[in-house]
């Protein structure tokens, strides 16, 4: 059989997204989960479109144009891809939690960001049904975010990808890959060997374990989060919104999804299942202050998802050092960055047409 042109491992929204772009750029493309499309990281994720807390600029900039690479692949697939836009809402209590948005909406206004201060009045007759406590006088108001239901996104760019030509293989888990002077000679799974003239690892926060017995210092993390998501309110949420003590935004089936940062450690460290449903119904009744159509809901589900997260919190695309034919990408804004880095890892491996935008972003940084 002939080889194939691209062997890409793991089908998150980055992995999907990245078979996606190489298909369409006509390279014969096989793609490989160990489970399933978006059953690991992406499918445990907020899905917050957005590069509201992107530091530094160059990270920023690279959110920020992921952002508007959703819209670009939304066009190309037309249909019903997951995109929903509307943007976020956001305040503070707290005086140094004040200084901090509004020091930051100024900073991400002055990098051409939209961000704004909205009168209390008018955050309302964007979401009639939330619960600004009135000593708040204005909220934060970043227009061009939006949320992602991500299984669909994923599910579209596969079957995009398959009508490109592209295999797509689930439940077959690559357990290493075969390395002869200094490339990639095949992958080695349950069920043989496949060989490929490039490889991508997608695999998430499996990154550093599954490039170790290549000798290769990849850090990445693994930061677990806890998310619920609750029935159908009353009164529907339209946009992603940060209170104090908890997120929240429409989910998929018409309930809320809730996540709190604070939580996430604690639901990390639970003993049992009942620990972590009684967290989920922390972040029910904080969001029921929030919300108050959220009071008549009940939690219906609740999941602990485990996020990559580089050494040094940024992501990590490009070549893998001393593989000629070897590529990762791994990052903690999967989810925002996915068809971004997917066109961008693509253009390189396919067209061979390395980007400017990844310069700060490759993995060779960690050599030193």
């Amino acid at each position: 059989m002939k080889p194939y042109d691209l062997a890409v491992i793991g089908l998150g929204i980055v992995g999907a997204s990245a078979v996606y772009a190489a298909a369409r750029a006509g390279a014969r493309v096989v793609a490989l989960d160990a489970t399933g499309p978006g059953r690991g990281t992406s499918g445990s994720s907020f899905a917050w479109l957005n590069s509201v807390r992107k530091e530094p600029e160059a990270y920023h900039r690279l959110n920020a144009e992921g952002m508007t690479a959703h819209r670009d692949v939304a066009r190309e697939l037309g249909g019903e891809t997951g995109h929903h836009d509307g943007g976020s809402l956001e305040w503070a209590e707290g005086d140094d939690d004040e200084r901090e948005l509004r020091a930051r909406v100024e900073r991400l206004a002055g990098l051409g960001y939209p961000a704004s201060f909205i009168e209390r009045a008018r955050a309302i007759q964007l979401e009639p049904g939330l619960a600004i406590p009135d000593r708040v006088r204005e909220v934060a108001f970043y227009p061009a975010d939006g949320w992602l239901d991500v299984p669909r996104l994923i599910e579209a760019l596969l079957g995009a990808a398959r009508k490109h030509g592209a295999e797509i293989r689930d439940n077959a888990p690559v357990r290493s890959l075969r390395v002869h002077q200094g490339s990639v000679a095949a992958l080695v799974g349950d069920r043989g060997e496949i060989v490929a003239g490039s490889i991508l690892s997608c695999v998430g926060p499996a990154t550093q374990a599954f490039l170790e017995p290549l000798r290769l210092t990849i850090p990445v993390g693994r930061v677990p989060g806890l998310l619920a998501v609750t029935s159908r309110p009353a009164r529907a949420l339209e946009r992603v919104v940060h209170a104090p003590c908890v997120h929240l935004r429409p989910d998929a089936g018409g309930g809320l999804m809730l996540g709190a940062e604070d939580v996430d450690p604690l639901a990390a460290n639970a003993a049992s299942s009942a620990e972590v449903a009684t967290l989920a119904d922390v972040m029910l009744e904080r969001a029921a202050h929030v919300f108050p159509a959220a009071r008549e809901v009940k939690v219906e589900s609740y999941r602990i998802g485990v996020r990559p997260m580089p050494g040094d919190r940024h992501t990590i695309a490009g070549r893998l050092p001393g593989l000629s034919n070897g590529w990762v990408i791994a990052t903690h804004s999967g989810v925002t960055l996915g068809p971004l880095l997917g066109r961008l890892i693509a253009d390189e491996i396919v067209r061979g047409t390395p980007s400017a935008m990844l310069a700060p972003f490759r993995p060779e940084r960690f050599l030193t």
